[in-house]
């Protein structure tokens, strides 16, 4: 008797975890990690992450080539849960070139790209980085049954030595009811730019793209 119950114990046991095993959503990423990141930047990214984006240019305005990393967790895809509030978050590093050739952390913040599954069921919306003369923005599209994009830029400012929220822009696409097929098919319904006069003064650490103040 005691032997069928340790039996139908084991038995329960294995199949609740197969089954919880079995309802792991998997996570679809446009973003696979890269294999040619920097060899001096390798250093920069924990253990247990790696790198989805990397992009070189003068974010300083110091003649010197800097770089921006965006790192994901290894595991994202089967961990992270936005619908519960724990989404994985990917942290955005800005890297600066020194003179001997090294490069230096300026600022980490975990909070200025979207996670894997904050696009919903229309997937990954993180799109890259892009770096212009001590700006850089950070960008989102998701494309399917819906279509929107969010292009966020960031502006270095010599006298405080800062990069400072500079512009935020959103606009979100509808299918385009003209029956002309020399038209484009998809039409912005809502195009909003937002700037500092909107927002105020927001340095790049204390960004926060999942917060509706921006902070």
């Amino acid at each position: 008797m005691a032997k069928s119950i340790v039996f139908l114990y084991i038995f329960f046991y294995f199949n609740i975890a197969f089954s919880q095993q079995k309802s792991v959503k998997i996570h679809e990423t446009f973003n696979e990690a890269i294999t040619n990141v920097n060899v001096k930047l390798q250093s920069f990214i924990p253990k247990g992450y790696e790198a989805i984006a990397q992009k070189s240019g003068d974010l300083n305005l110091d003649k010197l080539e800097d770089y921006i990393l965006v790192l994901r967790k290894k595991t994202e895809e089967k961990t992270s849960n936005y619908n519960d509030n724990k989404p994985d978050k990917r942290p955005v590093l800005l890297l600066l070139g020194q003179k001997n050739g090294s490069f230096k952390l300026a600022y980490k913040n975990e909070n200025a790209a979207y996670c894997i599954d904050c696009g919903g069921v229309f997937g990954d919306p993180f799109d890259g980085i892009s770096i212009k003369n001590g700006y850089f923005s950070i960008e989102h599209r998701i494309s399917g049954g819906h279509h929107w994009e969010q292009i966020i830029t960031f502006k270095f400012d010599k006298v405080k030595n800062n990069w400072f929220l500079y512009k935020h822009h959103f606009i979100n696409y509808i299918l385009n009811p003209s029956s002309d097929p020399n038209e484009e098919a998809l039409i912005p319904d809502v195009d909003k730019l937002k700037t500092v006069k909107d927002f105020g003064e927001i340095s790049f650490e204390k960004f926060n793209i999942y917060s509706q103040r921006g902070y």
